[in-house]
């Protein structure tokens, strides 16, 4: 079959250079590739030009976005069309990221005017929690639920043969001849991801246009045992680890094919097991691979030790979520961190010279004036590298999502276009006045923007503005 895999654009409306590419849509394309399928991957968010944005710059420029799903006619929406005809698929997969809700029933739309009959299916964290709006307000075909390769997998093949009995697919959620959503059962997740193909980066359309380091994105592990309020993931709360091979010879692989020179691990919390990193460090240097990386973890499981180890094997920036200069937040969002933790380990690095980011973000649900200002006492005691500082967004299967739904702040009516972390549109803060909470964004990220400026520095590897596109990848 021709499959056509889809990210749909945001960023791009904005001007903005999405750094990386569609990671989840290259790890499905892989998968499918071994069964013969034709592949395209599509990131509609791909800017060929990177610019620089400041976080005030980015609220400012938000609403263009809005304009831009508005605007049938804009040249992407064209662009958008075209591929879809040039390609002429027998099936479309769309990633759903909440905030690109509208961008995502734009594409359906447009790809069932051309194609009514080629299947529509949806996949993604959004999708995965809310699968009943997301069937219902849009004409896709399918949502595939959680972890995808195999469902997404076995799905194809039933339309493939014409067989249309797909309640014995687990993981998915369709639309019945009769218009009824059905659910199946829950899949279980892959035991071996040793057993998965690197992901598929050579089917990016327009490849040519990704410099060596957009490409460079790597996971060794899925899911993270800890229990954020703010986190959403289609995985358990565990993590399950690639071999330490497996992942070298990944990183091997951009090497050679396509000169990458810093690696970034997508993973969300690195460092979870001292012993597999120093394994990590040790075989990187046994086999001289001579490389930069950079990746998250948490400020209470880093030391003096660990971080030289890493710098020995290539590391050269750490990203870390602080979130909150509150204790009382921090102890609500379940971060299981203290304040005096953070300070502890902020001062470990600070005394290495080692560069690090700092993640926090403002618009808890009932986070006090008083409570911002916290977090930015904070970011000037603790005196991070760089500091990256968004709204908070309660993504659907978070924790603050179910407890904004239980008040009636979320409902089916909920406008997702507007939940970015760069938006002063749709704050879940009950405790400010509206107006005063926008106020006070703009306040908190000219805060940011002054302090990265006069005392952040950049890393020496790895450009900052990789910074603020990390934020649209790590809450969702």
């Amino acid at each position: 079959m021709r499959i056509l895999l889809i990210e749909p654009p945001f960023a791009r409306f904005m001007g903005f250079y999405r750094f990386f590419f569609p990671f989840s849509l290259a790890s499905l394309a892989a998968y499918l590739k071994k069964d013969g399928h034709q592949i395209l991957i599509y990131d509609a968010d791909h800017n060929g030009k990177p610019a620089n944005m400041t976080s005030t710059k980015l609220l400012n420029v938000f609403p263009k976005y809005i304009d831009g799903i508005k605007n049938l006619h804009h040249p992407i929406w064209q662009e958008v069309e075209n591929v879809i005809k040039d390609f002429n698929p027998d099936l479309i997969g769309i990633t759903y990221l909440s905030t690109k809700t509208g961008s995502v029933k734009n594409i359906v739309n447009i790809s069932k005017r051309l194609y009514p009959q080629v299947p529509i299916v949806l996949g993604g964290a959004h999708a995965s929690v809310l699968f009943k709006s997301s069937l219902e307000q849009s004409q896709a075909d399918f949502v595939v639920l959680g972890e995808g390769e195999k469902t997404f997998s076995e799905l194809i093949q039933k339309i493939q043969s014409g067989n249309t009995d797909f309640e014995n697919i687990p993981g998915l959620a369709f639309k019945s001849a009769q218009g009824k959503i059905i659910t199946t059962p829950h899949r279980e997740l892959l035991k071996d991801l040793d057993s998965l193909p690197f992901p598929d980066r050579d089917s990016l359309y327009r490849l040519e246009t990704y410099r060596p380091d957009d490409l460079s994105m790597i996971m060794t592990s899925r899911g993270c045992p800890y229990n954020c309020a703010f986190c959403s993931s289609i995985w358990e709360r565990r993590a399950r680890d690639r071999s330490i091979l497996n992942i070298v010879a990944e990183i091997e692989y951009l090497i050679e094919r396509f000169k990458t020179k810093n690696i970034y691990f997508k993973d969300d919390t690195f460092t979870l097991s001292r012993k597999r990193i120093f394994e990590f460090c040790n075989t990187l240097e046994q086999k001289n691979i001579q490389v930069d990386w950079e990746c998250l973890t948490r400020i209470e499981l880093i030391d003096k030790e660990l971080i030289m180890r890493m710098r020995r094997a290539g590391m050269v920036y750490l990203k870390i979520g602080i979130e909150s200069g509150s204790q009382r937040l921090l102890d609500a969002a379940n971060k299981n961190v203290t304040i005096s933790e953070i300070k502890k380990g902020a001062a470990i690095l600070n005394k290495l010279g080692q560069k690090w980011s700092a993640f926090f973000m403002i618009g808890y649900p009932d986070e006090t004036e008083t409570e911002i200002h916290m977090s930015h006492k904070l970011i000037e005691e603790i005196r991070p590298t760089y500091v990256s500082m968004s709204t908070l967004v309660p993504y659907p299967g978070c924790q603050y999502y179910y407890e904004l739904k239980d008040l009636g702040v979320l409902n089916k009516n909920t406008n997702w276009n507007l939940y970015d972390p760069f938006s002063i549109y749709a704050n879940v803060n009950q405790v400010i006045d509206k107006k005063r909470f926008q106020t006070l964004v703009y306040e908190t990220m000219k805060f940011i923007d002054d302090y990265n400026l006069h005392s952040g520095e950049k890393s020496p590897k790895i450009s900052r503005i990789k910074e603020t596109a990390n934020n649209y990848e790590r809450k969702e």
